[in-house]
């Protein structure tokens, strides 16, 4: 195989390699915030996601101000109202839109003066929030309160925000899909999202500018991981319960099971690669014939 390699260094560039080989195709949702004066803001966001449980990770590309106040500054092209607004009120809702508010998404970033309600523009209605101050989008399925646990600042124009999720609104249909049918489980899925790919060109009469471009899932293809590797019964168990499932399957005999183990504790004894090869790539070897495929 031939590679092609791209030295990045301590500035925001990529060495020439392109940003989609580190940024995939990402779900599309609203951030609503809300500034000191009630002055409610939508920004459509794709640069982000759920990183633990109830914890979401979402960042806005912007103008960094390290203070705000829109009393004392005048509000300025490039800087993100949503991030203007999480500095005054560090609360938002995530709102995830699906295929139906395609054209809703882009209207909520067009260059829409600060302070005048997104929503409005959009032509969609408020839900008002059971927890923070900002309100949700009642003509999106999923609807996130959560308030601002830890802010970072990446490079010269990021900000990234690290939130607790505190409350859920969902559509009533959505609930009842979710629990029951073919999709039961399936969550946002259901919804038909939206996941950006890149920007391109158009080539259209109305204009041959940029815009986002989108992709859909294709249910149908829904991929199970392989039925003939790992636990029987648990998630992912332990390590004795797993090599013992693959006994018990066929793949190993008793004895290599039991030479798996004494090789696990030899291992486990001293992990140091160059002093202890030989073990290690004994065991290498034999946990490679138990993930193998079927002949």
């Amino acid at each position: 195989m031939e590679f092609v390699r791209f030295k990045l260094d301590n500035t925001d560039g990529l060495g020439g390699a392109h940003h989609r080989y580190i940024q995939p195709p990402q779900i599309g949702y609203f951030v609503t915030t809300v500034d000191k004066m009630g002055n409610i803001n939508v920004t459509p966001v794709t640069m982000g996601t759920c990183i633990a449980h109830k914890y979401f990770s979402f960042t806005l590309s912007n103008l960094a101000v390290d203070e705000w106040d829109q009393e004392k500054y005048p509000f300025r092209e490039g800087v993100k109202q949503g991030y203007c607004n999480l500095l005054e009120v560090p609360e938002c809702v995530i709102s995830y839109y699906g295929y139906p508010l395609l054209r809703e998404s882009w209207i909520a970033g067009m260059p829409i003066p600060k302070g005048i309600n997104e929503i409005d523009i959009m032509g969609l209605t408020p839900l008002p929030s059971e927890i923070v101050k900002p309100c949700g989008i009642a003509e999106c399925p999923i609807n996130l309160e959560a308030k601002i646990l830890h802010v970072n600042k990446l490079g010269d124009r990021w900000t990234n925000y690290i939130c607790e999720v505190v409350n859920i609104t969902v559509h009533k249909t959505l609930e009842e899909q979710n629990k029951n049918g073919p999709l039961a489980g399936h969550g946002v899925l259901i919804i038909n999202p939206l996941f950006e790919i890149m920007t391109g060109k158009g080539d259209t009469p109305e204009t041959s500018n940029f815009r986002l471009v989108y992709t859909r899932l294709d249910l149908s293809k829904i991929e199970r991981c392989p039925q003939d590797i790992g636990c029987k019964d648990y998630w992912i168990g332990s390590f004795t319960q797993w090599i013992q499932d693959e006994t018990e399957r066929g793949k190993i005999s008793a004895a290599e099971a039991g030479q798996i183990f004494d090789l696990e504790k030899k291992w486990a004894a001293n992990r140091n690669p160059e002093q202890n090869s030989e073990v290690k790539n004994k065991l290498t070897t034999l946990l490679k014939k138990v993930v193998a495929r079927k002949s």
